[in-house]
């Protein structure tokens, strides 16, 4: 904590995405460094807050970045689209809104000789349908989906930029990440696991896909806003030295999905005293192959660096989901 109120003092810090569901999230708990400035960059507009600019700016548009660029200490890029099944129906408008603000930020940096250090959230699901787990950073990314394959251009051009010495870029590779939204979120229904908290409030039978047998490493939202900021603090010359930029934050602990459906079930019944229904289900056609895998991750490559761990088990995360809608249905 103290490190990051150091490394933090009189920082100009940027966020893109700044609405959505981690965006959110990351400006609630920027709020209690002594930053200079924060900048929240949005699509929709946002409840003003105190010492806080927000800025209307199309990210695919080169002059935007010219100005984040020359403004910023630290640019969180957390915008773009969340959703396979969204890339896969339109790819050529996800393909744009994901890589050309990446090729539009690395030219912004060259042409302004500049270099804000740059943290990009990407995907855990990059490494596609993968059988030997945990899997490290090492593993080779396949792909699968549309969604992915635009996360892994963005990644290799950030790749090859911090290669030249053009930008000082992070990615980290997010596996399944929970949690309550904070209230300025514009996404608060993100993830499975917060649609089945509200279903079972609403007293409504619980679809499980398949027969559940299939592992996710699930980490809570406090968890990854605590490596996003520890990763924005890095000492550039470690990274140099090993020329990896990519990390993975994951738990290193999978869980069964009708495990994590269960422990919601019952944390539920214990507030409202109703019994909830799980009802296994045949998978919907339409969904890709990838939804289906199973998926460990290590996050051992980020803890040697900056001493991150995930703190929060899925029972404790699990218990703080439900907490959180709980003060909305009760």
């Amino acid at each position: 904590m103290y490190k990051l109120q150091k490394e933090l003092k009189n920082k100009v810090i940027c966020i893109t995405g700044a609405s959505g569901y981690i965006g959110s999230s990351l400006v609630s708990q920027l709020d209690k460094y002594p930053v200079k400035k924060i900048i929240r960059i949005f699509r929709k507009k946002l409840k003003p807050l105190k010492n806080i600019e927000d800025w209307a700016l199309d990210l695919n548009d080169f002059d935007s970045w010219l100005t984040i660029v020359k403004k910023s200490d630290i640019i969180f890029h957390l915008s773009g689209n969340t959703s396979i099944a969204v890339a896969e129906n339109d790819p050529e408008k996800t393909l744009a809104s994901e890589v050309l603000p990446i090729t539009n930020l690395v030219k912004a940096s060259k042409e302004l000789f500049r270099k804000p250090r740059v943290i990009y959230s990407s995907t855990a699901t990059i490494y596609g349908l993968t059988e030997k787990l945990p899997v490290l950073e090492s593993h080779k990314p396949v792909p699968v989906t549309c969604y992915d394959y635009n996360k892994f251009q963005s990644e290799k051009y950030l790749e090859i930029a911090s290669q030249e010495k053009a930008i000082d870029s992070i990615v980290l590779r997010l596996a399944n990440v929970y949690g309550p939204s904070h209230a300025e979120s514009s996404s608060p229904d993100r993830g499975i696991l917060s649609k089945i908290t509200e279903m079972c409030f609403e007293n409504k039978t619980i679809p499980l896909y398949g027969s559940g047998n299939y592992v996710r490493d699930y980490i809570y939202i406090d968890d990854v806003i605590n490596a996003l900021l520890l990763t924005s603090i890095i000492d550039y010359k470690e990274i140099r030295k090993s020329s990896e930029i990519v990390f993975n934050v994951s738990s290193g602990k999978g869980t069964y999905i009708k495990t994590i459906f269960n422990l919601i079930a019952k944390e539920v019944e214990k507030i409202t005293g109703v019994n909830i229904d799980i009802e296994t289900v045949p998978w919907p056609s339409h969904v890709s192959e990838i939804e289906k895998r199973n998926f460990i991750g290590s996050a051992e490559r980020l803890k040697s660096l900056t001493g991150w761990l995930a703190k929060t088990s899925i029972e404790d995360g699990v218990h703080l989901l439900v907490s959180h809608y709980s003060r909305e249905y009760m």
